[in-house]
């Protein structure tokens, strides 16, 4: 073990040195770029043109292509004049090369007075994560801090959709395209759905698979054909005649469907989208309401030891005419984790829905396997003979792994630990720890006291005595926000019209709320 941790501390200082060097390079081709721009400017060069040809110098000193000597010059520029904090981070060795770009990337078109807030947000903490994760979390950090940015972005973006298909070697093409954030994980869906269709035979890789779904959609098939040698049972299974429903998750706050604020809604999968685009797709889906504590009711659960912040998860309904609240904060104090303890291996469906619900992802450090693609595995291992005295089949000792990730803790190499809320503490080989922490549609670390004052509304419990609608749901919680929104409301409206066809004449009333 000291010879191991030996090594991964070299290997550790190593990558810092070479993120230094990477910084100094940076700054050279920056410099270089600088003196050309006041050579230009010398000679009375338009602003506009000055240092247009430093990038072929640059490419021609470094043997790299044009484009790369452009992105290390606006990579520069981002870290002198924009980016103080990735700059400082890179410079020391905290963040590398990968991780200076997606930060760079992902702010380039953030509005100005919100940009040191977030550009703070996200440097604390990025030396632990990858460049795709730091990615995700800036989309949930402007989507919070610059609603209307992200909006008018999003409107200009989808203007330049497109897909489009590019000859390649040995009798291949390239498939290349950028399509809405919702469209493209409906499509995704699809192909997973249709790649599931085949038997445990066919010989094709799930890749593969997912290439030739895409081909059988193109031409018109509404199943995948099983590519197996013997007699497949998938083949006269009516069911693989049917087009696969493509389901998609979106996890939105009751407060934003009803439009009292503009909270970032998240798409599983993709990650934060704006509060519009949330409520479009509200319009026409089919809704479950997700109980969940409040972050203050979490964080003190999380340091008793119990479970996270999602606590149930309803049945599916249709979308009614006035679309309900789905997400309601819960404090029950009956509620502390045990009651959703059971003795069987495999967990029931309501608790396996709250996992994966919670979860969001692969809770191993930095993956990003859907959670409905993963294993649901027992942190403390469940035993057989004796169910009792092992690990229990509970909220808090269940966290999704997918099946590479499930297998390197089953063999030792990795060990990991329930910490509480849902979060897991994982420990590498040579004793480094990295602790992961709930990424679903419900679980967003980013909220602020404000807005979980207005989440934290009431107990169920108190909520269901005051109105004495225990079966009401979605009308009891579209009166209660209702009255913690808009007081007075009801003066205008007699008591026993407290129906959904009421509420859909006051809903527009309170549209600008």
């Amino acid at each position: 073990m000291f010879e191991s941790k030996t090594s991964a501390d070299a290997l550790f200082r190593q990558h810092a040195e070479i993120a230094r060097a990477h910084f100094l390079e940076i700054d050279a081709v920056t410099a270089l770029y600088l003196d050309r721009c006041e050579e230009d400017a010398a000679v009375g060069v338009n602003e506009a043109f000055q240092g247009r040809f430093a990038h072929v110098e640059i490419a021609s000193i470094l043997s790299i292509t044009e484009y790369a000597a452009q992105k290390m010059i606006a990579l520069g520029c981002d870290l002198r004049w924009r980016l103080p904090r990735v700059a400082a981070a890179f410079a020391c060795g905290d963040i590398d090369l990968a991780k200076a770009t997606a930060l760079s990337e992902a702010l380039a078109n953030v509005s100005e007075h919100v940009l040191d807030e977030i550009e703070r947000l996200l440097v604390d903490g990025a030396c632990r994560a990858t460049g795709n994760k730091l990615k995700a979390r800036a989309r949930g950090l402007i989507a919070r801090h610059d609603p209307d940015g992200v909006r008018a972005r999003r409107v200009r973006a989808e203007a330049d959709r497109d897909v489009r298909t590019c000859a390649s070697h040995d009798g291949m093409s390239t498939l290349d395209g950028m399509l809405p954030a919702v469209g493209a994980q409906t499509l995704a869906t699809r192909l997973r759905a249709m790649s599931m269709q085949v038997c445990g035979f066919d010989p094709r890789t799930f890749g593969q698979r997912r290439a030739d779904a895409l081909i059988a959609l193109a031409e018109g098939k509404t199943s995948l054909d099983c590519q197996c040698d013997g007699d497949c049972t998938r083949r006269d299974d009516s069911k693989t005649s049917v087009l696969p429903i493509a389901t998609i998750l979106v996890g939105v706050n009751a407060s934003t469907v009803l439009g009292f604020d503009d909270l970032p809604g998240y798409l599983q999968g993709y990650g934060h989208i704006d509060a519009d685009l949330a409520r479009a797709i509200a319009a026409d889906s089919t809704w479950q309401r997700v109980l969940t504590r409040a972050p203050s009711e979490v964080q003190r659960c999380s340091n008793a030891g119990t479970v996270g912040p999602v606590i149930d998860v309803g049945r599916s309904m249709p979308s009614p005419a006035v679309l309900p609240a789905v997400a309601r904060g819960h404090r029950s104090t009956r509620d502390n984790g045990s009651r959703r303890t059971e003795c069987t291996y495999r967990p029931s469906a309501a608790l396996a829905k709250i996992v994966r619900t919670r979860d969001g992802t692969c809770r191993f450090p930095n993956c990003v396997v859907r959670s409905d693609s993963c294993d649901i595995d027992h942190t403390v291992p469940f035993d057989h003979g004796s169910p009792a005295q092992g690990g229990p089949t509970a909220e808090r000792n269940l966290a999704c792994l997918c099946r590479k990730h499930h297998r390197i803790k089953t063999i030792g190499r990795w060990s990991v630990k329930q910490i509480g809320g849902g979060h897991l503490e994982w420990e590498d080989p040579s004793g480094r720890r990295a602790a992961t922490a709930p990424v679903g549609p419900f679980c967003d670390p980013e909220l602020s006291a404000t807005d979980a004052a207005r989440l934290n509304f009431v107990d169920e419990y108190a909520l269901e005595r005051r109105f004495g609608l225990r079966d009401r749901g979605v009308e009891a919680d579209l009166e209660y926000l209702l009255d913690w929104n808009v007081p007075g409301w009801r003066k205008t409206r007699s008591a026993s019209r407290r129906t959904a066809s009421t509420l859909a004449n006051v809903l527009p009333e309170i549209a600008d709320f």
